[in-house]
């Protein structure tokens, strides 16, 4: 027969083995309603592949496995050139490394240094933001302390720069600017595009500021308001 102390200690021990099994159980169906509402965990997806980046031996030499490779940047120029070209127009086009420098610039005839000096902007503000140049060209429609802001901060609102991402790592950055085709294709278009064709699918392109329509270039243009209805008689 038990004494009254071993009697109390089986009792504590049942108690806590109890209390054990519900704080158990809460922690399962916190977590279970934490997995329902929380955002989706990430799932990493393997490595750049090797073709994309600068080779093992070269990137020995600088200390840099992560810069996206000249002939893959050369290579997006071409495909932007050829398809800016297609649509009747010309373009400048910037591809940039992780670290903001030039890796590949291609002027195609009748550039201005303008047209290269935006196109090196869209890309590096692309780089530092890790977003599309255009998520400040919304932002900036209409708003000249946004566009001062930006400004100050050496960032363009201008759309046509988009950050190189691979399996969830930035590479690089492309800037187009010169049109590359106007109203009919546009120079945001002209990088998506070469991006598609060198990487795979891409996100999909924001669409112009409320109030504004895409003119192909930099910067939309305020939307021509619909003719207001006719008397009738």
């Amino acid at each position: 027969m038990l004494g009254k102390r071993e009697s109390r200690l089986m009792f504590a021990c049942a108690a806590s083995a109890i209390a054990g099994a519900g704080l158990f159980a809460l922690v399962q169906v916190g977590g279970a309603i934490a997995a329902q509402q929380g955002p989706p965990s990430f799932v990493f997806s393997g490595p750049v592949p090797a073709q994309f980046i600068i080779s093992a031996e070269d990137g020995a030499r600088i200390h840099d496995h992560l810069s996206i490779a000249a002939e893959v940047a050369e290579r997006l120029s071409h495909i932007c050139q050829a398809n800016a070209k297609s649509h009747g127009g010309s373009a400048t086009v910037i591809i940039l490394d992780p670290y903001g420098r030039i890796v590949h610039e291609h002027r195609m005839d009748g550039q201005s240094y303008i047209n290269q000096l935006a196109a090196e902007k869209k890309a590096r503000t692309a780089l530092l933001t890790r977003e599309p140049s255009h998520v400040l060209t919304n932002r900036a429609f209409d708003d000249v302390s946004t566009l001062i802001r930006m400004d100050q901060f050496g960032l363009n609102v201008q759309e046509g720069g988009l950050p190189i991402i691979v399996n969830d790592q930035l590479i690089g950055a492309i800037g187009v600017g010169g049109g590359a085709g106007g109203r009919a294709y546009g120079e945001e278009v002209c990088a998506r595009d070469a991006l598609q064709e060198v990487f795979g699918q891409q996100p999909p392109l924001l669409p112009p500021p409320a109030g504004g329509a895409t003119n192909g270039g930099g910067f939309p243009g305020r939307a021509t308001p619909a003719p207001a209805p006719g008397r009738n008689g």
